[in-house]
C-alpha cells in the first residue's frame, strides 16, 4: 500500500558547510544522546547507511526527486495527543517521492548511544530501546526501529591490525591492487558485537535495528536489519503525522536521496 499527500512545503535545504544545529560544547563532550543524535542526521553519508539497513526497499528504489524529512527529539504528544510513552520519538523520519509525502513509509527510531572506551569496549545502553520502539509499533507508526549508536576513543597503535587496502581508480569502478595497511579497527569490532546485543534480544519481528558507529571523519558502515510494515498501521495514525509535517515543517532536516 502507498498512503500518500501532497509536499506542499519543505524546509530549506541545509547544504554541506551550513549550521543545521546549535548546541553546548558540553553536550558534545559528554556524548549527550541529543548531541549524538544530532550528528548522525547531519552526517548524511552514515545517515544513508544507517537509513539503507532499516528501510532497504525503499533506499534501492528511490528516484532522483526523493528523500527523507527528519525530525529529531519529537514529543509523541505532539504528534499523537495523550500518548505519553515513549516521551519521545527519538528520529521521525518522513520519505518523500516528487511532490508527496509517503506517509505509508514513516519509519520511527529509538536511539540509544554506547559510550565504550577501549579499556571498556563491552559497554552497552541501560536499555535496548525494543519497548520504546514496540509502543511505537502499538501507536500505528507504519514502521519502528531501534538503532544503537557507539562512540569511543581510539584504541592505542600496538592494539591496530593489518588489513587491506584498494583505492577506486576511476569512475567505472575500476580499483587498485590490495595493499596492507595498519587501522584501528576497534570500531569494527564494536559494531559487530553491538549488532549481536541486538540480535539476540529483539522481541518483535516487525522492529528494525541497526548498530552504527560515529567517527569524526571515517564512515564505518553500520549492520543491521530491516524493519517491516506494522500489521497495525493505523490510518489515524499516518494522518497525524502528516498533519505535524504541515504544522512544523521548519522543525525537519531535509535529506535527498541524491
Amino acid at each position: 500500500m502507498c498512503y500518500k499527500k501532497p509536499l506542499i512545503d519543505r524546509p530549506p535545504i541545509i547544504k554541506s558547510g551550513d549550521i543545521a544545529f546549535v548546541m553546548p560544547k558540553a553536550m558534545q563532550e559528554k556524548a549527550d544522546e541529543i548531541a549524538v543524535g544530532l550528528q548522525l542526521i547531519c552526517k548524511r553519508k552514515l545517515f544513508g547507511a544507517v537509513y539503507a539497513e532499516l528501510m532497504p526497499e525503499f533506499f534501492n528504489e528511490a528516484s532522483p526527486d526523493s528523500g527523507v524529512m527528519i525530525a529529531a527529539f519529537v514529543p509523541t504528544s505532539k504528534v499523537l495527543i495523550n500518548v505519553l510513552f515513549p516521551g519521545d520519538i527519538d528520529l521521525l523520519i518522513i520519505p518523500y517521492d516528487k511532490e508527496h509525502l509517503l506517509l505509508s513509509q514513516t519509519l520511527v527510531v529509538e536511539l540509544k548511544i554506547v559510550r565504550a572506551t577501549f579499556i571498556r569496549q563491552d559497554r552497552s545502553p541501560n536499555q535496548f530501546g525494543f519497548s520504546q520502539a514496540q509502543a511505537l509499533l502499538a501507536c500505528g507508526f507504519p514502521y519502528a526501529g531501534v538503532a544503537h549508536v557507539i562512540v569511543s576513543d581510539e584504541s592505542p597503535e600496538s592494539a591496530w591490525r593489518e588489513v587491506y587496502e584498494a583505492t577506486i581508480l576511476d569512475e567505472t569502478g575500476k580499483c587498485s591492487e590490495l595493499k596492507p595497511i595498519f587501522r584501528d579497527m576497534m570500531p569494527s569490532a564494536l559494531i559487530g558485537r553491538s549488532f549481536g546485543r541486538l540480535q539476540t534480544n529483539c522481541p518483535s519481528e516487525e522492529l528494525g535495528y541497526v548498530a552504527a558507529y560515529l567517527a569524526e571523519e571515517d564512515v564505518w558502515y553500520p549492520s543491521g536489519r530491516s524493519a517491516t510494515q506494522n500489521s497495525e498501521l493505523s490510518y489515524e495514525t499516518m494522518d497525524a503525522i502528516g498533519e505535524f509535517y504541515e504544522n512544523n515543517v521548519k522543525r525537519f532536516l531535509d535529506t535527498p536521496t541524491f
